[in-house]
């Protein structure tokens, strides 16, 4: 779910993936040892039942210890030697990851079958490309990290929630309905997505795992425009602010909505799917994120292009049984693994013919997620600064800082592309 801003320590405690339960020693000489999250303890012990059922002959013994995916670098980070051999993290991890020495590289024939099996981008979630190669660390499992469109069919229609203009329009005649999106609690992961729409891009140069400079096209101009990506982006920000029935939300927001009856329709993820379809009943209805438009560029309508975040297993390179970890990280994200971790915990697939599988084609929000693959952008390892830089400028923007004069929203662009610029 998103990105996580603070990473707790978390002490490692592992069980035994048999009917014995009890603290087991972390990356021990005699054993296995799997990170899992804690709501997924019963799922990946049950797997780990399953691998060692079809490999009679694996004579390892195997423990199952707790470790949140957005904890896996606060963890692996303490003492990597003493870690899991097996760990699932969130993609945005990949490159603390490496620099802390806690992935092994996986080998090219895996890769090809990852490749193979899998949604491209998750594959390319474990990327490093050092020295002009392209190198491969995590073994994808989850393919359910982004945000798309949910919304009241009996508010909107089907061609209304294409756009925020006509979703803005319906919940206006509805007159007590809200279009709700995050733009002033930490809602840096979201706002990207109007300024990638409107054509702007953030780069960043890597050297192997080490970020040498990052920084965004944001001050230059689309072709034939007078005005720049950031200045287009950011007004069509101010405008949506400026409407009656826009609610700036979060989780907690959403709900409320939902219950005072004022739910037209929300930019969120696959997490909220249980409470707003429980709530909207018949007239619960998703799509992709929807176009939008800004008054520097009357006519024009821009795709909001979201970010989509992965898991993926890695190894753990310190491991007393290399092979073997690698061989059971293979498994764990497996086509099988994979329709089990969904039909056990609702996690959405990254390997194609699981995403065929007859239960995930009928989730309705994964299926709006995977609907908008095709533009969405790929959720890199980011600094620190880009995710305190959007941040600020959306609270600025709600708080009505840029919506007084084209000087003052030009203040507002000027200090966000400052913020995102790495040397």
């Amino acid at each position: 779910m998103m990105k996580k801003r603070i990473l707790a320590l978390l002490a490692c405690g592992a069980v035994a993936a048999g009917t014995t339960m009890g603290l087991t020693a972390c990356n021990s000489e005699s054993g296995i040892t799997v990170w899992a999250p804690n709501t997924q303890q019963e799922l990946v012990k049950s797997l780990v039942a399953d691998f060692l059922a079809e490999n009679p002959d694996f004579n390892i013994p195997i423990n199952v210890g707790i470790c949140g995916e957005n904890n896996a670098y606060a963890q692996m980070s303490v003492d990597v030697e003493a870690s899991a051999d097996v760990y699932g993290f969130a993609n945005d991890q990949l490159m603390n990851l490496r620099n802390a020495g806690a992935l092994a590289r996986i080998n090219d024939t895996t890769v090809a079958k990852l490749k193979a099996e899998n949604d491209a981008k998750s594959v390319d979630a474990g990327k490093i490309t050092e020295g002009g190669n392209d190198f491969y660390y995590g073994y994808p499992y989850a393919a359910d990290n982004g945000f798309f469109l949910y919304y009241d069919k009996s508010v909107i229609s089907e061609e209304q929630a294409k756009s925020v203009d006509t979703i803005l329009e319906a919940c206006t005649k509805a007159r007590n309905k809200d279009f709700l999106f995050n733009m002033n609690d930490q809602p840096s992961w979201y706002l990207g997505s109007f300024y990638y729409g409107v054509g702007g891009e953030y780069t960043m140069e890597w050297d192997g795992s080490v970020l040498e400079s990052a920084g965004s096209n944001f001050d230059q101009k689309p072709t034939g425009s007078e005005y720049s990506y950031g200045q287009i982006a950011t007004q069509a920000l101010i405008d949506l602010r400026a409407n009656s029935h826009f609610v700036s939300c979060n989780d907690t927001i959403i709900a409320q909505e939902l219950s005072a009856d004022s739910f037209g329709a929300c930019i969120s993820g696959t997490w909220n799917a249980k409470v707003i379809k429980e709530k909207l009943g018949e007239n619960y209805a998703v799509t992709k994120c929807p176009t939008f438009s800004s008054s520097l560029t009357p006519g024009e309508q821009y795709q909001m292009k979201p970010f989509i975040g992965y898991k993926l297993f890695g190894v753990n390179p310190y491991s007393k049984h290399l092979n073997e970890a690698h061989q059971l990280a293979a498994y764990l994200s497996s086509e099988a693994a994979q329709v089990k971790r969904f039909t056990d915990c609702g996690i959405g697939p990254s390997n194609l013919n699981a995403q065929q599988n007859e239960s995930v084609k009928a989730d309705a929000a994964l299926n709006a997620l995977w609907s908008q693959l095709e533009f969405a952008k790929l959720q890199e390892s980011l600094p620190d600064s880009y995710w305190t830089a959007f941040d600020a400028i959306g609270s600025d923007i709600y708080g009505g800082k840029g919506e007084t004069t084209a000087a003052a929203r030009d203040k507002l662009v000027s200090t966000l592309i400052s913020g995102l610029k790495v040397e």
